[in-house]
């Protein structure tokens, strides 16, 4: 081996330590990754109400990251009142926040948790659409359009009767 070898040696282990190091904080970093939380809203939609007076929101929020996140909130551009809900046997009741966990799901559905919009502005009929938009205590604000649906509408095609 050179002299001119020998010192070279010392400044390729350096690069290849920065670059080993480079590569692991964007593992870690990266969208998806550990310190961070990845939510996305899918499957919404607002199913015709049947009295004029409320309606319902439904979604699925999905997770992706490694770290959990909070829904604290969610809004439409139809009411001034938009509230989360769960429903247990007969009764409703409202819910201040939700946890959605890492690498996990939160459905609103009929029968469990959804969104109750209270006293809209103007009437929903199928093919209108309505902006929800949802706070998270992580990922902030994320905004989708919701379709209005049938009465009875259920996502993968049942209805109830």
């Amino acid at each position: 081996m050179t002299a001119k070898t020998r010192s070279r040696a010392p400044f390729a282990a350096a690069v290849l330590i920065a670059v080993v190091a480079v590569a692991a904080l964007t593992a870690v970093l990266r969208p998806g990754g550990a310190d961070t939380a990845e939510p996305r809203v899918s499957q919404a939609y607002v199913p015709q109400p049947a009295s004029p007076d409320v309606a319902a929101a439904y979604f699925t929020v999905t997770n992706t990251g490694g770290r959990p996140d909070t829904l604290k909130a969610v809004s439409s551009d139809v009411s001034g009142m938009t509230m989360m809900h769960r429903t247990t046997a007969n009764t409703m009741e409202a819910v201040p926040s939700l946890t959605v966990p890492a690498h996990g799901k939160l459905v609103f559905s009929p029968g469990g948790y959804h969104v109750m919009i209270e006293s809209p502005v103007r009437g929903l009929r199928q093919g209108d659409r309505v902006r929800l938009t949802l706070t998270f205590e992580r990922a902030g604000r994320i905004t989708v359009d919701a379709p209005v649906m049938p009465i009875g509408y259920r996502p993968g095609g049942a209805a109830t009767p």
